[in-house]
């Protein structure tokens, strides 16, 4: 009655008691209306309330077990599970409530007991597993974010990012072998996913494996023909096998889709340089005079294809020593004095 005349506080006097008491303590129905009273704290706008009754919550999803614990014919079952249902939506949003506020220990603290009213039902809150992993992340523990990361995809939560973020701690942690295998197992579940196949070939690339690279290269291509940067890999992907034709296309087709790509013009035009290095050694094994002069005019020829590429590069990285380098040489290759002398000054030399 004291519950029904919303007077909480007067109500929980009254059934703490009977929960002690051998006759009542028995009795499904004794647990319910505690569990209804704490309840109706947790849910009332009453601060003051709250403030004497922290633990309402606690109780109230402890109540509800046990009053579903003692309801052997389970009469009650229904309504009980529908408010440990609304408990469990509470402490969910009071976790994403705490998560907003930077409050971490508490948010995760909240996911737990959602979880755990979760489980009470036979249900598992993958919401609230996930979002203890980001919480545990922000507040910086990342051993425990990697464990509820990897427990999402146990229970079956597995997104493509979940792989990411879990991939994403384990290479923090040194353990690029370890996110391989986690951005290896997104794939299977996700294929085709155009952001894990990103990261793989990132982490490939950090592991100096990449010539594993070209089918996901490839295959990320497909889904993302504009991107810059994968043609750029590819190309450089080539130019180590030899490729040196492919190797060029896919250089072109880079700087094509992106001219302010750095990387892409640079590339392109160490390409050139290789190429021209290839041509010199041919021309430096032959004893025919006239033979070497046309050998050698070629490779010239192909030493400054690599001249407007190096200058692109350089006006987009004026600073970068290499490129000017690269540049002083070929302008006196080319015999340009002026702008060989302008890449001297600005090596300092």
């Amino acid at each position: 009655m004291a519950m029904e005349d919303k007077k909480y506080e007067e109500a929980v006097g009254y059934i703490e008691p009977a929960i002690l008491n051998e006759g009542t303590m028995v009795k499904e129905k004794t647990w319910r209306y505690r569990a209804q009273i704490y309840s109706r704290i947790v849910f009332g706008d009453d601060a003051a309330l709250k403030g004497k009754f922290p633990d309402a919550l606690d109780k109230a999803v402890a109540s509800y077990q046990k009053a579903m614990e003692l309801d052997t014919k389970g009469a009650e079952k229904e309504d009980n599970v529908r408010a440990l249902e609304a408990l469990q939506g509470t402490a969910l949003n009071e976790g994403n409530a705490a998560f907003e506020a930077k409050n971490y220990d508490k948010a995760v603290a909240s996911y737990a007991m959602s979880e755990k009213i979760a489980k009470s039902f036979g249900k598992i809150d993958s919401n609230a597993v996930f979002n203890s992993a980001l919480a545990y992340e922000s507040k910086g523990d990342l051993p425990k974010a990697l464990e509820r990361y990897q427990e999402c995809i146990k229970i079956g939560y597995d997104k493509p990012e979940i792989y990411r973020y879990a991939a994403s701690l384990q290479n923090r942690n040194k353990d690029l072998e370890g996110g391989l295998a986690t951005i290896g197992d997104g794939l299977k579940r996700h294929a085709g996913n155009k952001e894990l196949m990103l990261d793989y070939i990132s982490y490939l690339q950090e592991a100096n494996r990449v010539a594993e690279a070209e089918p996901m290269v490839v295959a990320a291509l497909e889904k993302d023909p504009s991107n810059a940067v994968l043609h750029s890999l590819l190309a450089s992907i080539y130019e180590g096998k030899g490729k040196i034709d492919e190797a060029e296309a896919e250089y072109k087709k880079s700087i094509e889709l992106d001219p302010q790509f750095f990387d892409g013009q640079y590339n392109i035009g160490v390409l050139y340089n290789n190429r021209a290095a290839a041509e010199y050694e041919k021309c430096n094994a032959l004893k025919d005079d006239a033979a070497y002069t046309k050998c050698k005019k070629v490779a010239d020829e192909v030493f400054v294809k690599a001249i407007p590429y190096f200058e692109q590069a350089h006006s987009l990285k004026p600073e970068d020593k290499q490129t000017i380098s690269q540049l002083k040489t070929l302008y006196a290759k080319a015999g340009n004095t002026a702008k060989f002398e302008e890449m001297k000054k600005l090596l300092g030399e």
